[in-house]
């Protein structure tokens, strides 16, 4: 049977709060503590590869740099655009409210540009891997990226519409949950554009299939933020089985997501407690057992492409 692979790929940004709220004056507490005390050992005892995806102010700030520097080694680093902190007209927002699709191509593309403009004076080589903030790429995006030198994209949600959060057009209800080369124009199909969309693992349920209730229940995300371990290995499997029955002989690739604030108390909407910030690591621990115990591979979503060429 074709191999299988997982990537985990964690959006790492500053601190939040409620209602994913900005904390004032700007923290980045869920670096420090989220991912170089929590995730990375976690990671490293399972033989684990993560991916971060960093966002302008992580990486303006030179503690948090130094932090991924020595982490280098272990880990793949990427970027992930919230508009508000990127030039032109950078600022502190109360909420990351923004989609990137929204902006005037001119301008999302000099977003882009200054992102990816951090990231390498900051670590002296090119990113390969991207996601937008909020999931909202858009009709320009693809082209930016691909002039700027990204090898993958993944902010594709298969499954999803999300009018509901203000962006009403911006949907991926029929994207495939396989890598993919996008439609330069509409990146949730598949067409002929250079880059790789590596997206989301994300699986239907029955209910989303029904008229009017299905749009009101979320789908199965490959993502611990809540469910039981259980569910969370349950949603891996599924997605292998099913890509293995489609294409035997492609190797599968899993993708999971989440934010590196969710697993430390109080930075995030879902943990408020040491407990609940507990659960999420231990449910992040359960996929990576099971990953280990499978033999399937943790890798960095810059891998996939040379995975899919083999």
């Amino acid at each position: 049977m074709s191999r299988a692979y997982l990537c985990v790929s964690i959006d790492t940004e500053c601190d939040k709060g409620k209602g994913w709220l900005c904390r004032q004056p700007m923290a980045f507490e869920g670096v420090f503590d989220g991912v170089e005390k929590r995730l990375q050992p976690l990671f490293a005892s399972h033989r684990a590869k993560p991916t971060y995806l960093l966002s302008p102010e992580i990486l303006r700030n030179e503690a948090c740099v130094d932090v991924f520097r020595r982490l280098a080694s272990s880990c793949e680093l990427g970027t992930h655009l919230h508009g508000e902190y990127a030039e032109p007209d950078a600022f502190e927002p109360d909420a990351t409210s923004a989609f990137q699709r929204d902006y005037p191509p001119e301008v999302e593309k000099a977003k882009l540009a200054y992102l990816t403009d951090l990231f390498i004076r900051a670590f002296d080589h090119q990113p390969a891997s991207f996601r937008a903030g909020r999931f909202g790429v858009g009709a320009a995006s693809i082209g930016i990226l691909e002039d700027l030198g990204y090898a993958v994209e993944s902010s594709v949600t298969p499954h999803m519409d999300w009018a509901s959060s203000g962006a009403k057009g911006l949907a991926f209800l029929d994207a495939p949950t396989q890598p993919y080369r996008p439609d330069p124009k509409e990146p949730g199909r598949p067409g002929n554009a250079k880059i790789l969309e590596v997206p989301v693992t994300i699986r239907r349920r029955f209910v989303n299939a029904l008229p009017w209730v299905g749009k009101h229940v979320d789908p199965r995300w490959l993502r611990p933020t809540r469910g039981t371990a259980e569910s969370l290995v349950r949603v891996a499997e599924d997605e292998i089985a099913e890509a293995r029955r489609v294409a035997p002989g492609r190797p599968v690739i899993l993708n999971a997501m989440f934010h590196n604030v969710e697993i430390v108390p109080h930075l995030s909407p879902y943990a408020s407690s040491e407990d609940e910030a507990q659960g999420i690591l231990g449910r992040l621990g359960a996929l990576l057992a099971w990953a280990e115990r499978e033999g399937v591979s943790v890798v960095g979503l810059g891998d996939v492409p040379e995975i899919l060429a083999r």
